[in-house]
């Protein structure tokens, strides 16, 4: 077994051996899917980023950056498979930077061994860094951005002192921002949270948000402008539609202004029959449902006072269709009617001749059987697959160690993960796994930090000041 503690290392030396430590194990196991599924797997949404890369004609519907990313990758090799590649070697660096983290506040090798080993073997992540969902590269940056949060607190604002670090928080911060809509509020509020405990480092911090502002900008403004980025995102219209169709749905009265807008929108008898408390695709994506009339001048106004006018008469209505649609977040397991979708383990059919081309069918095979072997269990299904059994983790890790520390401060860490999940509780539109893909991720970290407490608390040693640290200017 390779030695967790090296006395004295040179600076590169060490984190070589850091990277082959923690993340060889992933890129091993994770290398074993992309063998299996190569070229990697694609849903409809990966499909359209893909015609995108093809014509090079971006649209914002999905974050433009994530598609012009696409596009720079297919230079070094035209194939989904090196956007696979990308996501593995930067999900397990991620791995590798967390648990080097712990590991120079002193965790012990056990908790470094299972930590990895977990991330690992954990199925979700192998399939997911193989898929070309947006919501992988937008976890990795979560989890990161988690890291640096976690070491803004352990050394009680230190950290923030090298000009490097401010530059990677920026980075951090901006990547979350970019490559998923929702990502602005977990930015924003990583931000003021960072000025409202840190106030005595507001010029290092005011120099890291100028930066990630700086950074968005120039990917929003001029970067958009030359590869003339279109589209609008209609996040707001989706999640108003699927409330209205609940509304609706339980026998509202309406007045003749608001049937009149709702009737623009598509038929009311399309409204009521389409509607399903786990999912807004039946409302939203059907032959019936009027885009053009939504992008109208005053139409979108129009639209959101008849929302407000609906829920202020019915919130009972409103409440009971969260309640449901929202049941990733807060339920063990799904309910009778509703759905987990996790993984998307093909290539959807597409008029761009992409196909799986296994590289090892036997892989596949055992791959696939391990996965039907527990996802149709619900005891399997709700420890790999279901985000919910992960927010409850990260619910009660966080608060054993805000008591442990005694310290208001440990909110910082927790801000970005928590912002996502309550961000995705009030506005998620189907049951898809891959929205709370950072907890799986942000949960294990957050233990390892808890144990490590306990552990130093238990048994109080120097950490070695031998190791190289991150905090040098």
């Amino acid at each position: 077994m390779f030695p967790l503690q090296i006395r004295k290392p040179d600076f590169l030396s060490f984190y070589v051996w850091q990277f082959i430590i923690y993340a060889g194990p992933c890129l091993l196991m994770w290398l074993l899917y992309f063998l299996a599924f190569f070229p990697g797997m694609m849903s409809r949404d990966s499909l359209d980023q893909w015609q995108e890369v093809l014509t090079f004609n971006f649209n914002d519907w999905h974050p433009a950056i994530v598609s012009f990313s696409y596009w720079l990758l297919t230079r070094i090799w035209f194939s989904p498979a090196i956007i696979c590649l990308a996501q593995i070697m930067a999900l397990a660096s991620a791995v590798a930077y967390g648990m080097t983290k712990l590991q120079q506040r002193g965790a012990p090798q056990w908790l470094l061994i299972l930590l990895t080993l977990f991330i690992c073997f954990l199925p979700l992540n192998g399939f997911y860094v193989n898929t070309l969902f947006k919501d992988v590269p937008f976890a990795i940056a979560v989890f990161i951005l988690s890291i640096h949060a976690m070491e803004i607190f352990e050394s009680g604002g230190r950290w923030l002192q090298s000009n490097r670090n401010i530059f990677c928080l920026a980075l951090s911060l901006a990547c979350v921002w970019l490559i998923r809509h929702n990502g602005l509020l977990t930015s924003l509020l990583a931000i003021a949270g960072l000025f409202i405990f840190y106030f005595p480092y507001r010029k290092r911090l005011a120099a890291a948000a100028l930066c990630c502002f700086g950074l968005v900008y120039a990917v929003k403004g001029p970067l958009y402008s030359a590869i003339h980025v279109q589209g609008k995102v209609y996040a707001l219209e989706i999640l108003l539609t699927h409330q209205i169709g609940a509304i609706l749905h339980d026998g509202a009265q309406l007045s003749d202004s608001e049937k009149q807008v709702l009737e623009n929108v598509q038929p009311l008898a399309i409204w009521k029959k389409e509607y399903n408390p786990f999912t807004s695709d039946n409302l939203v994506f059907n032959k019936y449902f009027n885009y053009k009339y939504l992008a109208q001048p005053g139409a979108r106004e129009k639209y959101i006072a008849t929302w407000f006018s609906l829920a202020k008469r019915y919130p009972g209505s409103l409440l009971t269709h969260q309640a449901n649609v929202s049941e990733l977040v807060w339920r063990l397991d799904n309910q009778e009617g509703s759905y987990t979708y996790a993984v998307h383990p093909l290539i959807d059919p597409n008029e761009a001749g992409l196909t799986t081309q296994s590289i090892s069918p036997l892989l596949k095979r055992i791959i696939m059987h391990i996965y039907y072997s527990t996802f149709y269990k619900p005891f399997f299904r709700i420890i790999l697959y279901r985000p919910a059994l992960y927010i409850y983790l990260i619910l009660a890790s966080g608060l054993v160690t805000l008591f442990l520390t005694r310290s208001r401060r440990y909110l910082i860490v927790l801000a970005p993960i928590l912002s996502i999940i309550v961000g995705v509780a009030l506005t998620i539109p189907v049951q898809h796994v891959r929205y709370l893909y950072p907890c799986f991720l942000v949960a294990p970290l957050l233990i390892g930090n808890l144990l490590l407490h306990f552990y130093r608390y238990r048994s109080p040693r120097a950490v070695d000041t031998d190791l190289p640290t991150s905090s040098g200017k």
